[in-house]
């Protein structure tokens, strides 16, 4: 049965009118956003979304001693056995904690029991802090070389210390916001304390941090891109919160805390790193 000729016309029409549209999406999509390593620790890159700024610092390769030392205030010795690690990859880790305005521009909504545009994202689960970092990738157009995802406890403790092996990288009451009331007190603006030496702000304090891991048991041997278990139900957070006792916001503290739970103590921050 032959096709009349106005049905041929009109289908033709809509043929051309779709690959339009497609020439035309393809042609005004923003480029891809370029992510080159750094030249030296601290080297800053910012990145756009809809207008909305993400700042990173670059985290070179490198090797540092992970845990703490004996004698610390507030040492777990067993959870803290002090080792050697290595980090073949560099990558860069966002200046700040995902604030509420970042997250709001990548999921359209904001969870936080604390609200301020530019105060710290709160009561969010791993698989809610992952879940963003998949979207993030997609909206910041990465290219497929790059990932963005939580870092691992080993990168944050790296990125944390920035070259320091006491508890904090500087005084804990000028690094970060710690030892408020459970009942009052609250998450604060991002970046109102001093940052560490790598232009990292609230590595200490202010909201719990997600890593990527579960929990592992240190060992005294040298370590290369250590990873914890997938395995299980809890991960690892870092950093202590604004309710936190000062032992627990040292840079070698290892919190847990349930994958699914969120709570108005923990945020997070990611990482950009070059695929293998």
């Amino acid at each position: 049965m032959k096709m009349p000729l106005g049905v041929k016309l009109i289908l033709v029409a809509l043929a051309v009118a779709v690959g339009a549209v497609f020439a035309s999406r393809k042609w005004t999509e923003p480029p891809v956003q370029g992510v080159e390593p750094g030249q030296v620790e601290g080297d800053r890159l910012v990145l756009n979304i809809d207008g909305v700024e993400f700042p990173f610092r670059w985290a070179p390769p490198g090797k540092f001693l992970m845990g703490s030392s004996e004698g610390e205030e507030g040492r777990d010795a067993e959870a803290e056995i002090r080792h050697s690690v290595t980090l073949t990859r560099g990558f860069w880790i966002l200046e700040t904690e995902v604030t509420q305005e970042m997250y709001a521009a990548v999921m359209k909504t904001n969870p936080s029991e604390f609200k301020g545009e530019n105060m710290p994202v709160d009561t969010v689960s791993w698989f809610d802090a992952g879940a963003f970092c998949a979207e993030w990738a997609k909206a910041a157009r990465l290219p497929v070389s790059t990932s963005a995802r939580l870092p691992s406890e080993a990168e944050w403790e790296y990125a944390c210390r920035a070259g320091t092996l006491g508890p904090y990288y500087m005084p804990i009451e000028t690094a970060g916001w710690i030892g408020e009331p459970t009942e009052s007190g609250s998450t604060h603006p991002v970046g109102e304390k001093e940052p560490n030496g790598w232009g990292l702000y609230d590595m200490h304090g202010n909201v719990w941090e997600w890593t990527a891991d579960g929990w592992y048991d240190y060992t005294a041997d040298e370590a290369s891109d250590p990873r914890g278990t997938t395995e299980g139900e809890v991960r690892v957070d870092r950093g202590g919160c604004w309710d936190s006792q000062p032992n627990e916001a040292r840079s070698a503290y290892r919190g847990v805390y349930e994958a699914g739970r969120s709570s108005r103590f923990v945020g997070f921050r990611f990482v950009l790193v070059r695929q293998e």
